[in-house]
């Protein structure tokens, strides 16, 4: 009979089925311990830790059936019942394990805290009962145990890391655009959920709920062959298929550094184009303002130097209207030099590595080289953590826009901007930026105050900060905007 001839082989070859069941989820286990150390937004890498302890003890509890027996004619009936409960207490702590793998796959649905509470409380509970009934009995029933533990925790564990690995597949691996990875991710869960039916549900003979009616020995018996060999079988799919899903990590580094390699593209393509517009564009309309401002000198002393020819009233009114057209001119040339300088110091905030107060000395170098107005310039404090690029462009931009402000309506002689973290002592988190001027103050109620001051409180409320107003006429103008 085919089943006899099967059963007869098995039986002749069980220590090398066990030994290999075994082997196939220790190298799972060691293969899972190799790379959970890879950096990865991933929950699939966070639990990683926890299927390599599932794989390492599942191993070694697999391995207490081959050497146990072996030993056993060496050794006291005492002995071998400490070896086998110390052979469950392993199975525990590796299905508890397996729980924990499957509640990370499942974040958020899964409390971070219930990741790593219930697994321990399972492990610590299943350890107690084990001692508990060693002292009560000196020959336990321990396939009664080992049955509980595999319907009660193994088979929902598996369950659940079945579902998880789904869910990577769909949400997280999915938008990496790696196919044969999601693929193989899927491949695993249906592992699982196998490992589930095989080794959640098939425990050694006992009479707990369906033990005595369906367990191991009644499988290999109608099938002739024992359930190690079917137990061995889909260890090693799920980890050929792990194996396979793991290399994501490797798509996903390579992603990052393309992203990284692009970013320093774009930074090093911003700091050409600055220069440019710096050494070449800024320049040239800086020139051509000199030259209509000589020209604008030039038409005024002609009607207004003593001893020159006399122009009629006709041409002087054209001289006049001449002049105020080059000085309309000037002036706009002058705001295109200041807008000109602001997508400079824009281009430059959007490098990552560049500090907010050194930015900030350069939107205040612009200011003074604009108006010729000292200011004075203060830092207090260390940042908790640096503003990413679009963040300080919107604090540069408010900055810039309150001096603008000065420029235009203050009517002041001094400036003072200070740049403010954390609380008194310079500490934690949060940051303070003014800018106060000793001009003839707010004139109108502050919520009329024109388009300048909803730009500043619209970047404010961008900010998730809030921007004041301070002033009397007469008293000057301060302008505060603060950061949590």
């Amino acid at each position: 009979m085919p089943t006899e001839t099967l059963q007869r082989f098995f039986a002749e070859n069980d220590v090398a089925v066990r030994f290999l069941h075994g082997q196939v989820f220790f190298i799972l286990g060691l293969a899972m311990g190799l790379q959970w150390r890879q950096r990865s937004r991933l929950e699939l890498a966070r639990g990683l830790p926890w299927l390599c302890a599932f794989g390492l003890c599942e191993a070694l509890a697999i391995w207490g059936d081959v050497f146990v027996p072996l030993q056993a004619p060496g050794l006291d009936a005492l002995t071998i019942g400490f070896l086998r409960s110390l052979q469950l207490f392993l199975r525990l702590v590796g299905v508890s394990a397996l729980l924990g793998f499957g509640l990370q796959l499942n974040e958020p649905a899964t409390p971070p805290v219930a990741t790593i509470v219930l697994p321990a409380a399972i492990a610590g509970i299943g350890a107690i009962a084990l001692v508990i009934q060693r002292l009560l009995s000196p020959a336990p029933d321990l396939n009664a145990s080992e049955a509980i533990l595999r319907y009660g925790v193994s088979a929902p564990a598996a369950l659940l890391v079945a579902f998880g690995l789904r869910r990577q597949a769909i949400r997280l691996v999915g938008p990496l655009r790696g196919e044969r990875f999601v693929g193989a991710l899927r491949i695993a869960g249906f592992g699982f959920a196998f490992f589930a039916l095989t080794d959640g549900l098939l425990a050694p003979a006992n009479r707990v709920l369906w033990g005595p009616v369906l367990n191991e020995g009644l499988v290999a018996q109608l099938s002739g062959i024992p359930i190690a060999t079917a137990r061995a079988a889909i260890g090693a799919i799920i980890a050929v298929f792990l194996f396979a899903a793991l290399d994501v990590f490797r798509l996903e580094s390579d992603r990052i550094a393309q992203a990284l390699s692009q970013e320093q593209a774009l930074s090093a393509e911003r700091e050409r184009i600055s220069r440019e517009l710096h050494d070449g564009t800024l320049q040239s309309v800086y020139a051509f303002g000199l030259v209509l401002d000589d020209a604008g000198h030039a038409l005024t002393e002609a009607v207004t130097t003593p001893g020159a020819p006399e122009v009629t009233p006709a041409a002087r009114e054209r001289i006049e209207h001449a002049r105020k057209q080059i000085t309309y001119a000037v002036n706009g040339l002058n705001q295109t030099i200041g807008d000109i300088r602001g997508f400079i110091y824009d281009l430059r905030a959007a490098r990552a590595d560049e500090d907010l107060a050194r930015g900030l000395v350069d939107v205040i170098g612009e200011f003074r080289m604009r108006t010729g107005l000292p200011v004075d310039w203060q830092v207090s404090g260390r940042p908790a953590e640096p503003l990413s690029p679009a963040r300080r462009h919107h604090v540069y931009q408010v900055a810039r826009e309150a001096l603008s402000n000065v420029a235009r309506h203050a009517g002041a002689d001094r400036v003072q901007v200070a740049l403010a973290y954390g609380g008194p002592d310079g500490r934690g988190a949060g940051m303070r930026l003014s800018v106060s001027d000793n001009g003839v103050g707010v004139s109108s109620p502050i919520g009329q105050i024109g388009r300048g001051l909803r730009n500043m409180r619209e970047r404010a409320r961008i900010l998730g900060g809030e921007l004041t107003v301070e002033g009397n006429s007469g008293k000057g103008t301060t302008v505060v905007l603060e950061l949590e």
